[in-house]
């Protein structure tokens, strides 16, 4: 009996709130989203058993989906990925593996025993009459990727290819039309303990930071001071609503915090931990600054009380207003994201990013956009909405979570295109 290749492809982004899967198909040779599902992580199990809670959200995800005849495509954590972009120049084909491999031994922070390799070329081009390769270079532990096998496993689902998410980001932005040729497109993703930013120039991946900030800094400081539970602070941001007048005073607020905060490289201590810590001083342009080299695990985010120091004194007291209960961790963000874009636009290539797409759970939050927009000097922040792209739309139906929270699920549908490419 002969196997039929599947003809749809699933994403699936595991998260540690919510775990959301986008089905995709082809239809009149356009990508078209046929049905949108999310099940949120049990936080009291993740608690106890991370797996087992993970294991719970993946099978309620994909209960109603066409699993067995979809090809699933999963994604590491970002922070949980070394990636690198090394160019080449004159190599032979018949020596470019070797090339490869030289550059992960003297660039990679992991013996290469300890690692699974992967590269691409992204592009190629002459320069002074050189033959010019740049190269996207992936480095994941073997232990990290069975980490993510296992809760599959576990969940009875059969894992065509494991993506990174980051990376996913990109080929959202590819499937829905978000990348122009000609510009410089930063998508943020906003998860809830760290953040990824895909610097996206052109429409080929130019660099990629994970920042050591996530939503949870702010759903912590609405419980703290509304004096609530963890549940119903996520419920107070969620449906949280800018007031008059609030989104000319946050820049305000947001500034008298910053003093608080170090921008100090010198003063950086490397965490326990640190898969870095043996590189010395010598790295290179593209190594992820000190301060966001944190134990690749993914640990959870630090309140801004527990990482950053004491909060100021005004924020000592109760206060009833969200806008000044998030001041500081948003005062937190918007420095960690205003030195990605720095380094990236000033030391890196030295050209201005043209447009930031906000995606991820908190991106429906006004307040981060409206701080990324202070901080970055931009006069848009675009959220993310794979409902207004390129991509066609199966029954409204089926599409509920999507209409409901539409940049929630960019890394599913970039997962999604991603696995639609081989079939």
């Amino acid at each position: 009996m002969g196997f039929t290749k599947p003809k749809k492809a699933i994403g699936l982004d595991i998260g540690t709130h919510t775990v959301k899967a986008v089905l995709m198909s082809r239809a009149s040779g356009r990508l078209r989203i046929d049905q949108v599902t999310c099940a949120p992580v049990d936080r009291n199990e993740l608690n106890a058993d991370p797996v087992r809670a993970q294991v719970s959200a993946v099978r309620n995800a994909l209960d109603a989906m066409p699993v067995l005849q979809s090809q699933v495509v999963a994604a590491l954590t970002g922070n949980t990925v070394v990636v690198r972009y090394p160019r080449f120049t004159d190599v032979p084909k018949d020596q470019f593996q070797d090339a490869i491999d030289r550059e992960a031994k003297n660039n990679m922070p992991y013996d290469l025993r300890d690692i699974f390799l992967d590269w691409v070329v992204l592009d190629e081009y002459q320069e002074d009459d050189r033959q010019q390769k740049k190269v996207l270079l992936l480095a994941a532990k073997h232990e990290e990727i069975e980490k993510r096998l296992q809760i599959l496993q576990l969940a009875e689902v059969q894992c065509g290819v494991l993506g990174v998410d980051s990376l996913a980001l990109a080929d959202a932005g590819e499937a829905c039309g978000f990348l122009p040729v000609g510009e410089t497109v930063a998508i943020i993703n906003v998860g809830l303990n760290s953040s990824s930013i895909h610097f996206i120039k052109d429409g080929i991946s130019n660099f990629i930071r994970e920042v050591n900030w996530g939503g949870r800094e702010i759903i912590q400081a609405v419980a703290k001071g509304r004096r609530c539970d963890y549940e119903d602070a996520i419920k107070l941001v969620e449906e949280f609503q800018l007031s008059d007048g609030a989104e000319d005073d946050m820049p305000e607020a947001i500034e008298a915090l910053e003093t608080e905060i170090s921008l100090a490289d010198d003063d950086s201590v490397p965490m326990a931990g640190d898969p870095f810590a043996d590189l010395g001083g010598g790295g290179s342009l593209l190594d992820p600054l000190e301060e966001e080299l944190g134990d690749m695990g993914g640990g959870a985010s630090q309140s801004y009380n527990q990482g950053m120091g004491a909060a100021p004194a005004a924020f000592d007291k109760k206060v009833e207003s969200v806008e000044e209960l998030v001041a500081a961790p948003l005062g937190r963000m918007g420095v960690e994201f205003r030195r990605s874009f720095d380094y990236y636009e000033h030391q890196l290539y030295e050209q201005p990013v043209d447009r930031i797409v906000l995606a991820g759970g908190l991106a429906d939050f006004p307040l981060v956009a409206v701080t990324l927009k202070d901080e970055l000097g931009f006069g848009v922040v675009e959220i993310a909405n794979p409902l207004d792209s390129s991509l066609l739309l199966g029954g409204e139906d089926s599409l509920q979570p999507l209409i409901k929270r539409p940049a929630q699920f960019v890394v599913a549908v970039g997962l999604a295109a991603r696995g639609m490419v081989d079939l």
